[in-house]
């Protein structure tokens, strides 16, 4: 009796029959069939993903032989710039307004220009945006600026072109007349002024270039403005803890300023940021926001700056916020701000100014006076229910 054979994986696979072996034709026929299946499994992959083709090739090859080679991997798509995905806007810290320049206006048929006085302007300010001395600025304006330390918001000035003195003509002078008085070529005066007609009207402004202008007129500031005295408001309510007063202190932070090596030239009030600040009395908000580092007074950080008539103003300064604009009318008592701790201020308080003159004047406190002259802690008023 025959043994049984056994029956091999391949037999199985064929119901136990032995396959048959084919030949050369049947190879071909087979590796034509790897290449069809590692074809369609290449199609099936996303082609999205990077070096998926070169990556199809390499296994094809390794599959199909050097039939796999027929397979032509397509080249991976190069993003144009366009295609880019724009980086997010990164959110910039709170900044200080950066503010407008100061241009001047031209004015027909002459070589001066026209400006109106800003919030924050003071002559020397002026002069030195447009490249002149203070002189020369003061003197072009000297018929409606009687004191050089004090110019007012929306005042319009003559802008010379260059430093000189600024002269009106008179009923008969002429250009030639004018160049021999302050010893000066005819042809350069006429050029410093844009002059195509040489025939002056009296009353022209001219500029004389280089000529020597006189010293700025010496004046002084009253001591105090008595109709005030005491009558200012207390500008933090409720809040009387004076953390430094006005005049000569031994912080070292504070600027040297007459016989004092530091001089502080307001009144600070602690309470905690946020504290509601009030105005001392009714007027006109001149300023509201940040002091520019560079500036007159930025060391306060966010300010308010009120005019109350004539020559006194009030100064609000290390505020967290504020509540009213430039140009407002505001009552005393009105909320113009929070106290907070912005600018050179240790802890949180408020720092009070008081100035009989435009404040930073020339540059100087030497308008600044003690406030609790012009004002008591014991001059609190409530705030509106209105007011937050």
């Amino acid at each position: 009796m025959a043994r049984p054979r056994s029956v091999g994986p391949a037999e199985a696979l064929l119901g136990g029959k032995r396959p048959r072996i084919v030949g050369r034709r049947g190879v071909v026929a087979v590796a034509v069939c790897l290449v069809l299946v590692a074809t369609a499994l290449m199609a099936s992959l996303p082609i999205s993903q990077p070096g998926t083709a070169a990556n199809n090739a390499a296994t094809g090859t390794a599959a199909g032989g050097t039939a796999a080679a027929a397979v032509i991997a397509s080249p991976s798509p190069v993003p144009s710039a366009s295609d880019s995905p724009s980086p997010s806007p990164q959110t910039s810290p709170s900044a200080p307004p950066t503010p407008e320049p100061r241009v001047g206006t031209p004015i027909p048929g002459s070589a001066f220009l026209a400006y109106t006085v800003r919030a924050g302007d003071t002559l020397s300010r002026i002069a030195n945006s447009f490249g002149l001395s203070v002189t020369t600025l003061y003197w072009a304006n000297s018929s409606h600026v009687s004191d050089p330390q004090l110019v007012k918001i929306g005042q319009s000035l003559m802008i010379p072109p260059v430093d000189g003195l600024a002269i009106a003509v008179q009923a008969g002078a002429t250009l030639k007349s004018l160049a021999d008085k302050y010893g000066i070529d005819p042809n350069e005066l006429a050029a410093a002024n844009n002059l195509s007609d040489t025939t002056l009207v009296a009353g022209q402004l001219l500029l004389v270039p280089g000529a020597e202008t006189p010293p700025l007129p010496a004046t002084q500031a009253p001591g105090t403005v008595t109709n005030w005295l005491g009558k200012l408001i207390w500008p933090v309510p409720g809040r009387h803890t004076i953390t430094q007063k006005f005049g000569c202190t031994g912080w070292y932070g504070e600027p040297r300023w007459g016989s004092c090596a530091h001089y502080h030239d307001g009144l600070d009030i602690g309470a905690r940021t946020g504290v509601p600040v009030v105005a001392a009395a009714a007027g006109t908000v001149i300023y509201a926001g940040w002091r520019k580092r560079g500036t007159d007074g930025a060391a306060g950080g966010i300010v308010v700056w009120i005019s109350h008539g004539g020559t006194l103003y009030t100064t609000y300064n290390h505020l967290s916020a504020v509540s009213v604009k430039i140009g407002q009318r505001v009552s005393a008592g009105q909320r113009v701000g929070s106290v907070g701790a912005t600018g050179a201020a240790v802890g949180s308080h408020l720092h009070f100014e008081v100035w009989i003159s435009y404040p930073w004047s020339g540059g100087t406190i030497a308008g600044a006076r003690d406030p609790l002259l012009y004002t008591s802690t014991k001059r609190d008023v409530p705030l509106p229910a209105a007011v937050p």
